[in-house]
This record gives C-alpha cells, structure tokens and sequence, in this order.
C-alpha cells in the first residue's frame, strides 16, 4: 500500500486501508474500488490523505502502534465518553481495561515506532485525538523507562480521557475559522479544568492521572495554563500528555490549519524544548517518530521519486526504499547508497 494525499485520488484507485468514523465504524472497507462519489465523500469528511493498493506499493503495510481492533473498540469508548446520553454506560473499569491492553500491546510489540500518517475524517478529530494521545502518550511512557505497568496503564487512560471537558464546549467555537471572542477563548481555555471537574465528579481515579488531565496544557516555561506551572512542578503525566497532544494536533486537519508533516511536528518540538516541552522527554519522543513513513512517496537527492518500504529506529533519515520508476530497492544505510539520500515527503 502506499500514502496517496486527497487531491492526488483518481477514480479506479483501490483502498488500501480501512477508513473508520469517529465511532470505529467503517466508512470505507478496505478493497473498495474507488469511484468518483467515494473521493468526494472523502474530500467532504476532510480527509487528508488515504493509503491505496497497486503493483508498485504491492506487499508494503503501514501499521499502527495498536491493532485495528483495539483501535475500534478505543474510538467507539471514547466516542461514547463524549455523549451525554451515553458516558454514564462508560465505566472506571472499561476505561482503565482498555488503557491497560493498549499499554500490553504496546509493551509486547518487538519496536515501537510511530511509522505511518494517520487517516481519519477531520470533523471526528476529538475522538481519534484522544486515542493517538493515549498510544503516543504511553509509547513515550515506555520509552523513558520510569513507569510500571499500572503506572502506564493509568498514563494511558489519561490520554483517553484528557479531552473530555471539550464535551462542554460548542462545537461552533471549536471548529472556529474566525478568531474567537474573549469569552470564547476563555471557554476554551478552561476545558482542562472541565475535563478534571467532569472526571472528579462522575468517576474516581487517582491524582496523577487528574493531575495529568488538568495540567496538559502547562508549559514547561510557565507559559501554560490553567495554572501557568513550570518545570518539574507540573506532573510527570501531564509533561507527557503535552507532548502526544500537540503532535498529534500538528499532524491533523483542523478547522484553522492543514495537517503538518511528522517531520514539521518533530521540528516544531525540538524547537520548543525547554519551552514547551520537557527536554528529556521531547529528545526521547522524537527518536520514536519516523520522520518518513512506510507507504509514503519521497523526493530523492538525486532527482528520482520512492516509496519507503522499511525505517530503522537508529537511522530515521535513511530508510529502505523503492525507487521510481524501475522499482530499485535501496537500503540508504548501506554503503553503496551513502551518496544518495531523502530531500523531502512528498504528501
């Protein structure tokens, strides 16, 4: 399969990849043979970009950090935690169940990278936000190395849940193009705070995970809000949580901007260590970010286009590709290929 962004679908184009909604049900299966009415659904639904199957891209798979099926069944709690008709069926256990197994698989997968683009429709970004949060918060909890399997499984029902004050916010006011009114803003300022009441009063769980909701937003400079705590005063969950949340919400489609490339997000945070961002936790999220995806179509030094097939984690700029369009397949770490290299993702 291979990464194909929304303006470059033709009809007859096959889908690679199941396209889910926000309440992991399939919008698109995959196989669908794409015709003219299913690319304008997609570019209706906001959809960036798409993974599609041909002879090329024959054999390549972009997985995800989680299986499909737990992705489901994450999106359809989530979506469900959302609702006010339907949070009350979502119990403390559910959540701290599903956290716990998407830490096991996680912690049971031979190398954690995050090597794929995400495909989802923009106006369902909350629900698969608070999922990318909670794989990419506990990927990071993993990485450092300081956390126990509870701990991590707490780590990772946070970022399932760190959003959920947004419930309380129109979504006129979030999916705003124009600039907000100060209320507006103050509103939605607060929604960390709405999703620590929110969570104070309907469930029970423990203070660093309500310290991680609530803070999420804290920068590490004091900037932050909603208490403008600095350092290592904000807790150890949130300085996570902060990190997963704005990647995520660079790489997506959002009301007032475009979805960013990895390696603009990864960019983004390196620059703001110390500022934003926890150093040693930025430094260690990065090495887990493949700033060239598997399945995406890249620019080379020596004026050829590939596919990228394989990504090493100790070597993230030179990764195996297939060069267009004899279909070469070049490992860039080799030395036969130290002349060659990356210049850009083409998405």
């Amino acid at each position: 399969m291979r990464y194909m962004p929304i303006a470059k679908v033709m009809a007859a184009m096959v889908l690679g990849q199941e396209i889910l909604d926000g309440e992991g049900k399939a919008l698109l299966e995959k196989g669908t043979l794409l015709g003219q009415e299913e690319t304008q659904r997609l570019l209706g639904l906001g959809v960036s970009g798409i993974y599609i199957e041909d002879g090329f891209s024959s054999g390549v798979e972009a997985r995800g950090l989680i299986s499909p099926a737990l992705c489901q069944e994450a999106l359809r709690l989530v979506h469900d935690l959302f609702q006010e008709e339907k949070f009350r069926e979502v119990g403390q256990d559910d959540i701290i169940d599903l956290a716990r197994r998407i830490a096991e698989e996680l912690i049971a997968g031979k190398e954690m990278l995050y090597d794929r683009m995400d495909v989802r429709a923009a106006d369902d970004y909350a629900y698969f936000h608070a999922v990318n949060v909670a794989v990419l918060s506990a990927m990071l909890g993993i990485q450092a190395g300081e956390l126990d399997l509870e701990e991590l499984t707490m780590l990772t029902a946070a970022g399932l849940v760190h959003d959920v004050g947004r419930r309380y916010v129109e979504q006129e006011v979030l999916n705003a193009k124009r600039a907000l009114t100060e209320e507006e803003r103050m509103l939605v300022v607060q929604h960390a705070k709405l999703s620590y009441d929110f969570l104070e009063e309907h469930y029970d769980f423990g203070p660093e995970l309500l310290a991680g909701v609530l803070e999420h937003h804290e920068w590490y400079n004091g900037c932050g809000y909603p208490m403008r705590r600095s350092g290592q005063e904000i807790s150890y969950f949130a300085r996570i949580l902060k990190i997963a949340d704005v990647f995520d919400a660079l790489t997506s489609r959002l009301p007032y901007h475009g979805p960013v490339s990895p390696s603009g997000a990864v960019d983004y945070i390196l620059a703001n260590t110390g500022v934003e961002f926890d150093p040693d936790l930025a430094e260690l999220f990065v090495k887990k970010i493949a700033i060239y995806p598997v399945g995406c179509q890249v620019a080379l030094s020596d004026g050829r286009e590939a596919l990228v097939l394989e990504n090493s984690p100790d070597s993230l700029l030179r990764p195996k590709i297939k060069a267009a369009p004899e279909g070469e397949v070049v490992d860039l770490q080799s030395e036969a290929a130290k002349d060659l290299a990356v210049l850009e993702l083409l998405v």
